[in-house]
C-alpha cells in the first residue's frame, strides 16, 4: 500500500457476532457505524453531527436454526442521516422464515431494492450470513457428520480457495471426504 500523505475522512467499522443459545438457536448479530473526523451538517435540515460522533449506528440480529432458517429478525438505527430512514426497518421483516443459503443475497436485493429498504442494512445482511456459515460450521459438522461430505461438495469452486484442482478440495478428495463428479 502506498505510503502517501493523506487525511483520514471517513471511518466505516463493521462487526459481527455470532452466539449459539441455550434453546438451540443461533444469534448471528452485524454492527456497522459511520463516523466522520471533522464536523458534518446534515443536508436535510442542517444539523450537526460532531466530529466522531455516528453518522450511521445500524444494527442486525438474525435468530437463525441449525438449517438456516432465519426466525427473527432486529434491525436497529440509533444513528442515521434523514429522518424517513428508519421507515425501512418493519419492511425487513419479510426475511424471517427464508433461509440463508444460495441465492439469498440476490433475493434480498431484488426484495429491497429501490426505497423499499436501506442500503446499509442490505450491506450488513451478507456479513451476518458468513459470519453465521463461519460460527456454526464447526458445531454442525460435530452434531450432523453425515451431512459434512454433501456440504463440502457445495462449497466446490465457489472461490479460489475451494477450486477443484486445489489443494484443499484434492486433500478431501485423497482423503475419500468427498467424490468429485465425473467430467464428461
Amino acid at each position: 500500500m502506498s505510503q502517501s500523505n493523506r487525511k483520514l475522512m471517513h471511518r466505516r467499522r463493521i462487526e459481527s457476532d455470532a452466539y449459539l443459545r441455550d434453546d438451540g438457536l443461533w444469534d448471528i448479530e452485524a454492527h456497522m457505524k459511520d463516523l466522520k473526523p471533522y464536523d458534518v451538517y446534515r443536508e436535510y435540515d442542517g444539523s450537526l453531527v460532531p466530529e466522531g460522533t455516528s453518522f450511521h449506528d445500524i444494527s442486525v440480529k438474525l435468530t437463525v436454526d441449525d438449517r438456516f432458517l432465519i426466525h427473527a429478525i432486529e434491525v436497529e438505527m440509533a444513528a442515521f442521516p434523514f429522518p424517513s430512514c428508519s421507515g425501512a426497518v418493519p419492511s425487513f421483516e419479510k426475511i424471517k422464515g427464508t433461509r440463508i443459503g444460495p441465492g439469498w443475497s440476490r433475493w434480498l436485493k431484488k426484495t429491497f431494492e429501490g426505497n423499499v429498504g436501506c442500503t446499509h442494512v442490505l450491506e450488513l445482511l451478507p456479513v451476518a450470513a458468513t459470519t453465521a456459515f463461519q460460527a456454526m460450521w464447526q458445531p454442525l459438522g460435530k452434531k450432523y457428520p453425515e451431512q459434512v461430505p454433501a456440504t463440502l461438495l457445495t462449497l466446490v469452486n465457489t472461490c479460489h480457495g475451494w477450486s477443484e484442482d486445489g489443494p484443499m478440495v484434492q486433500k478431501l478428495v485423497k482423503e475419500q471426504i468427498i467424490q468429485l463428479p465425473d467430467k464428461e
